[in-house]
């Protein structure tokens, strides 16, 4: 569907709202007035397939999509990147998440990020000018997202950035924190990227987006809602989980595209205002904390460039060719044999290691000390590991210190195996 046909149908679907009296209205940032398309709208859109049965007719269907309009945030960001495509220049849009984004229970060519990608590409792009990136990565948190951006999403020039972790994280002060720093890392680059979230839900209810529509919230950014929108369809049952996924997490295909239409309604809503937003300014004070922000993530190939992190003697460690989901160039391995320290010289606030963790007595374990004393000890044999990579926090303190750190393979790991993949840190005088 092109853009002058979108509005077409924007600006029917407005006078239908009119007549009606359906406001289309999100959390009172979507008006009538503001021109929300009406339940209308959703019946041309250009994604078929989404889920529609006997149970959920067309206007049920069109509440749903509506329903997934959480905020339609501060669009100026947003605006001047569509604008640029439209005119010819490159962007890129970029999808950071876990196994949805990534695209599990669809596939590469018709998960919801490909399926609005192509959307946007279509309505905004010209002769090919808009980049796709998918740096979704199962089975990971922000946690392990927040570390990797840098590599997977700002160093590819992002524009616009979709992020979905809500049924990765946990609700603790780690993940709130790691999710915060993350939005602020992508808030702060010098191209100024648009970041929207997206959320998403388990079968069980289990979903971080309290939490984090609090930080989109308090960054006024664009937020979309799974379930906001299909929650109550299934609670009337109009719907059940099995017409959204798969499993207990994953969506379908169907699901896949109903994800992608909610992501073109926020589009189409966008596209029928008038109003222009000013620049947002960003929160010097951040809302629950930003102690990972700008994270370093340091692979095998690191060439000890960065004064901050010096890898020195290798001890019982060597570096392998080995690979894991995101992280294809090697690893630092123990192979089973000796104790002798992989050695490190940090200064920041904080430390991570990113291991690959099994379920399985053929992993090891490591201590890590700190200038002498023991930070903690890393089990990489976890019973929910499955081979996934996994950032694990080493230690986080209330400003910046320099740090000798020792990697120890434990007495007991004697012929067993302990990857390293990224060792990361953060530089952070003073955060909540």
């Amino acid at each position: 569907m092109n853009i002058k046909k979108t509005l077409a149908i924007l600006t029917a679907a407005a006078m239908t709202a009119a007549l009606t009296g359906c406001s289309g209205s999100t959390n009172g940032e979507v008006s009538a007035e503001s021109g929300s398309p009406s339940a209308e709208v959703m019946e041309t859109s250009n994604i078929e397939g989404t889920v529609q049965t006997e149970a959920a007719p067309a206007k049920e269907h069109s509440e749903t999509v509506q329903r997934s309009l959480l905020s339609l945030g501060n669009t100026y960001r947003l605006e001047n990147k569509l604008s640029k495509a439209l005119q010819g220049e490159n962007i890129t849009v970029a999808y950071l998440g876990g196994s949805i984004t990534e695209g599990v229970g669809g596939t590469p060519d018709t998960c919801y990020a490909k399926l609005s990608f192509d959307y946007i590409a279509e309505n905004y792009g010209k002769d090919g000018n808009v980049e796709y990136v998918n740096a979704g990565v199962s089975g990971t948190p922000s946690i392990l997202g927040n570390l990797r951006v840098q590599k997977d999403v700002l160093g590819k020039n992002a524009d616009i950035v979709f992020i979905e972790f809500a049924v990765n994280d946990g609700m603790d002060q780690l993940h709130k924190d790691s999710y915060e720093s993350l939005v602020r890392t992508v808030l702060k680059q010098g191209n100024e990227p648009a970041v929207i979230l997206l959320f998403t839900v388990t079968e069980t209810g289990h979903t971080c987006q309290p939490h984090m529509s609090e930080i989109g919230e308090y960054y006024g950014l664009p937020m979309i809602s799974v379930p906001d929108a299909i929650q109550p369809e299934i609670e009337a049952g109009r719907m059940t989980w099995a017409d959204y996924a798969g499993d207990g997490a994953h969506p379908n295909a169907k699901g896949h595209k109903l994800v992608a239409e909610f992501i073109e309604y926020y589009f189409y809503t966008l596209s029928s205002r008038s109003a222009v937003d000013a620049p947002a300014d960003i929160p010097i004070v951040p809302k629950f904390g930003n102690p990972y922000e700008n994270a370093f993530l340091a692979e095998i190939d690191y060439d000890n460039s960065n004064p901050d992190l010096k890898i020195g003697d290798m001890g019982s460690f060597s570096l392998e060719s080995r690979s894991i989901a995101d992280f294809t160039k090697g690893a630092w391995v123990y192979s089973g044999q000796g104790t002798e320290p992989l050695k490190l010289n940090v200064k920041g606030n904080s430390l991570f290691l990113v291991c690959r963790r099994n379920n399985s007595d053929t992993m090891g374990k490591f201590d890590v000390m700190i200038n002498g004393n023991k930070a903690g000890t890393i089990n990489t044999n976890q019973k929910d590991g499955w081979g996934d990579p996994y950032a694990f926090q080493v230690i986080k303190w209330q400003g910046i210190k320099d740090m000798e750190v020792e990697i120890i393979p434990a007495e007991d790991s004697a012929g067993k195996t302990i990857e390293i993949y990224g060792i990361a840190f953060s530089q952070n005088e003073s955060f909540m």
